[in-house]
């Protein structure tokens, strides 16, 4: 069981992605994955933006959605007030991925690919996957 960042669920779709087998292997190979809402908002926005189709766009959403692998994480505030915490020691651009990390904390364990967010879970003692990416 992991906290799966954006960009995780990015590679595994994106085909041409340096990191889409390494996405997909490690994707299917978590029993759970933890999703905070945020990220199913920030996936629709990044294939939006890529030009994926309505329809592509909801396929994808909807698998994690209805993946029994999935537990969607909301937030009634407690990730939000973290995430405020950890900001001010980040950019406020990071705010998003802050989100993501607060959760993080909580569950114990994190998938991503992006160098910034994995280097604070580390320092938070978060375990990391994958422990070492192929191409960062």
């Amino acid at each position: 069981m992991a906290v799966i960042d954006t960009n995780v669920f990015i590679y595994a779709i994106l085909e041409d992605s340096e990191f889409h087998r390494e996405a997909r292997r490690i994707l299917s190979s978590l029993k759970k994955w933890i999703v905070p809402s945020i990220v199913i908002y920030e996936l629709w926005w990044f294939l939006r933006f890529e030009g994926f189709s309505s329809d592509k766009i909801e396929l994808a959403i909807s698998s994690i959605l209805n993946s029994p692998r999935s537990r969607i994480i909301g937030d009634n505030g407690k990730f939000t007030r973290r995430a405020l915490e950890f900001v001010r020691e980040v950019s406020p651009k990071r705010f998003n991925d802050m989100i993501i990390l607060a959760v993080a904390e909580e569950h114990g364990s994190l998938v991503s690919y992006d160098i910034r967010l994995r280097q604070k879970a580390k320092e938070l003692n978060i375990k990391i996957l994958p422990e070492v990416p192929s191409q960062l």
